[in-house]
């Protein structure tokens, strides 16, 4: 999971841990605009097992709730499973477009 849809920091998150599965093309913290609508969802910010993100905690003590984008590349081991539990846990606009 990153920031934005290109950004070369990445961090891991148990999938249980992340909420509010939806498609956007827009990101967290800076809202860059994607080229495309994304996968994302919202984990805490100091809940990552690995990694770490673009976030820096400066407008207030951790933690913080943030919006995550979840792209294919660099999940492709997982994808399957990503896609199981976004649709479960999310509306059906993002079963469909899975």
């Amino acid at each position: 999971m990153r920031r934005q849809f290109d950004d070369h920091r990445h961090a891991a998150y148990r999938l249980g841990d992340v909420g509010g599965w939806h498609w956007s093309d827009i990101s967290g913290g800076v809202q860059h605009r994607a080229n495309r609508h994304y996968l994302h969802g919202y984990v805490w910010c100091d809940a990552m097992i690995a990694g770490k993100l673009a976030h820096t905690c400066t407008h207030g003590p951790p933690p913080h709730r943030i919006k995550v984008c979840i792209t294919k590349k660099g999940n492709e081991k997982f994808w399957r499973a990503i896609e199981e539990v976004a649709a479960a846990g999310a509306d059906g606009g993002v079963r469909r477009r899975l």
